[in-house]
């Protein structure tokens, strides 16, 4: 058989290629790093060989209603966890689709061909602290394993993917001294985001902290919620004109709605992001220096 899969460009692409990878092993599989921004562009450039491909794979990636029926081909198997690209699965009247609200596209597909991809502990292990991280469900920074498997990931030349499958095909292992150096150069970068002046305010009866960031906004919107005990943080990249939500695990706020108000973006109910708008500037004039 001849494969072809689109998939994120984060972790969770990656373990979803890892597994898809795995499942296809054997076959001609061919893999592509890409995003919701640029997946038309691929479909396009391939147009007239994608019918040579017995299945064309589309993971974890928040399609809009226009996406959805551009890629609504015979071939095309779409897979994704995203909850604002579930009002869109209807758009797939030709290609086959999995999508539906769950913590991460990697466990989807885990739980999906479980039978046939025949995990061990190794691999378990593996996909849930993607899962983990991905769905933000542990106690950062007390709780650091699946945020060190991401520091490996972040630092690998692109494709990613590639250097992802290579090193964990089998599985979690034992760091080895390379990648323990990666984690802490991780860290190092983390720490010097936080130096970045932070302001608060207040919505809709929700405390909220803002602050600049170039990278690392998982890790710094999460930090940032614990440490001053705070309900949302917003994270501002300046370079690429982009807004990033992230909440406190009990906070009940849906931050896809205001990525979708406020910044022309999408996400899910736990994080979200979209453009810095004139919209968004004017919202944060609210907003005061942290004292």
């Amino acid at each position: 058989m001849h494969i072809i899969i689109f998939t994120d460009t984060d972790l969770d692409g990656a373990g979803s290629a890892l597994l898809l990878n795995r499942l296809y092993e054997g076959h001609d599989v061919i893999t592509v790093e890409t995003t919701e921004a640029t997946i038309l562009n691929e479909f396009k450039s391939r147009w007239n060989t994608l019918d040579h491909f017995d299945k064309i794979f589309v993971c974890d990636l928040c399609l809009n209603e226009e996406q959805a029926e551009a890629i609504n081909r015979d071939n095309v198997v779409v897979i994704d966890h995203h909850e604002l690209h579930v009002p869109f699965a209807s758009k797939y009247t030709k290609a086959k689709s999995l999508v539906t609200g769950y913590s991460s596209c990697t466990k989807l597909i885990a739980d999906k061909f479980k039978s046939k991809l025949n995990l061990d502990s190794k691999l378990e292990a593996l996909i849930n602290l993607i899962d983990q991280y991905d769905s933000w469900s542990f106690d950062f920074p007390n709780e650091l394993e699946p945020a060190r498997l991401n520091a490996i990931y972040y630092t690998y030349n692109k494709p990613k993917w590639e250097k992802f499958i290579t090193s964990f095909k089998d599985g979690l292992h034992e760091y080895s001294i390379h990648e323990k150096n990666s984690i802490k150069l991780f860290f190092k970068k983390f720490a010097e985001q936080l130096n970045s002046p932070k302001f608060v305010g207040n919505v809709k009866g929700y405390k909220v902290i803002s602050t600049f960031v170039n990278s690392h906004i998982n890790e710094v919107g999460h930090y940032l919620v614990n440490k001053y005990d705070t309900d949302i943080a917003i994270l501002v990249n300046l370079d690429k004109h982009l807004v990033s939500f992230r909440k406190n695990p009990g906070c009940k706020a849906d931050l896809s709605v205001m990525a979708v108000n406020l910044c022309e973006g999408g996400g899910s109910h736990k994080l979200a992001g979209g453009k810095l708008t004139e919209k968004f500037m004017n919202f944060t004039k609210t907003f005061q220096p942290l004292q």
